[in-house]
């Protein structure tokens, strides 16, 4: 007896862990399908936030604001001193408003060229290698300023970027002026990576010696920021820029103080700045780039027919301004790109325009700042211009 009831143990086992198993096996499954049920969810989410034409909390055509008391700010000093946020972050945030603008045609990424055609040819932007220096630094220098501002009502923070054996006493240098977006009040153009690529390439002869000065803005002013809440014109930041920035850049660095000499770019909030200042003052610059420019769509209170062109100061003049335009294939500011694209075409202004893969977000623009410096640089000599040379255009 008792050998069979151990007998029967032994036949029984299997059945009861059996039950157990497939139990386990159930449950799994259910947990497995609700991951994938929330994956699919949250990737479909994602690709209409990044392909849809989202609002950005920004106004950026609006009358002017009185300043505003900005008593228990932190010191500007501390600001300066806290370093680039480590997270990527993008230049704009989901709201429910939409676009109304009517779709316009896109543009090629590589236009096709006729004898008469409006585009200036990618050959401006190719890299172009120059003659070997006997330049032994493999790096250039990072300064950082802080300049009072009687425009804004704060100090402002300057990054300035100087080229590998930067040499005041014998040389000056071609000057390229980089704003950022809103995603950041200071050091964009750092996080995206402009220093690093300038080292490499200057050290190697890609590009040519050159100073980069990259302004910040002034948002944690609030309703009283110049950057965010004025459009052009005196008191706004172009004041600053044109009446403060380049004035001081050109006293206290060895600059090519000369259209020739400057150009300057920006992206998203600091392209609609880069191209409006760029248009009103074609004697200060001789190229200008909009990187996602944000020149139409999310301007607030303009006209039906607006038009970055009004803030030209000669349509004629720029005829003799080298215009860059890109934006990421899945960036709700290709809209304003194009939109501007068909206003140059419509006065027969010629421009180079490319439409990059990626949305409105740093990981696009930081892919193609070799690009932008190569733009930039392509009219400047290969080294820099002795001050001799230069005669009374150099700074003593």
């Amino acid at each position: 007896m008792h050998a069979q009831r151990n007998t029967d143990r032994v036949g029984h086992a299997p059945a009861h862990f059996k039950g157990k198993a497939v139990i386990g096996i159930a449950l799994l499954t259910i947990l497995l399908i609700a991951g994938v049920a929330f994956v699919l969810i949250y990737v479909s989410t994602s690709r209409e936030a990044s392909a849809g034409d989202p609002g950005i909390i920004q106004v950026i055509y609006a009358q002017p604001i009185p300043a505003r008391s900005l008593a228990g700010e932190r010191s500007v000093v501390a600001q300066a001193e806290e370093a680039v946020a480590a997270q990527p972050r993008r230049e704009w945030t989901e709201s429910r408003a939409r676009s109304t603008v009517p779709p316009r045609a896109q543009p090629t990424t590589t236009p096709t060229l006729a004898p008469d055609a409006r585009y200036m040819p990618r050959a401006e932007a190719a890299l172009q290698l120059a003659e070997v220096t006997s330049c032994p630094e493999p790096v250039g220098r990072l300064i950082t300023e802080t300049l009072a501002s009687n425009v804004t009502v704060v100090p402002i923070t300057v990054h300035i970027y100087l080229p590998p054996c930067y040499d005041p006493d014998r040389y000056a240098y071609s000057t390229l002026y980089l704003i950022h977006g809103t995603a950041f009040e200071q050091g964009g153009w750092l996080y995206d990576g402009v220093p690093r690529v300038a080292d490499v390439q200057m050290s190697l002869g890609v590009l040519p010696p050159f100073i980069i000065v990259m302004p910040g803005a002034d948002m944690r002013a609030g309703e009283a920021s110049k950057y965010s809440w004025t459009n052009m014109g005196r008191g706004s930041y172009e004041d600053f820029i044109v009446n403060e920035l380049v004035p001081y850049i050109d006293r206290n660095y060895s600059t090519w103080a000369s259209r020739e000499g400057r150009a300057i770019g920006g992206i998203s909030r600091g392209g609609y700045w880069a191209i409006e200042i760029a248009f009103a003052h074609p004697d200060l610059f001789s190229a200008v780039g909009g990187h996602s420019p944000s020149v139409f769509t999310q301007l607030v209170g303009v006209p039906p027919n607006f038009s970055m062109l009004s803030m030209a100061r000669s349509i004629d003049e720029l005829h003799n301004l080298r215009i860059w335009l890109d934006a990421g294939d899945q960036d709700w500011a290709r809209v304003d790109m194009q939109k501007l694209m068909g206003d140059l075409d419509d006065v027969g202004v010629p421009y180079y325009a490319d439409i990059g893969e990626g949305g409105h977000e740093d990981s696009y623009w930081t892919s193609r700042v070799p690009e932008y410096l190569a733009f930039y640089s392509s009219a400047w000599p290969r080294t820099a211009r002795a001050k001799q040379a230069l005669g009374s255009a150099a700074n003593p």
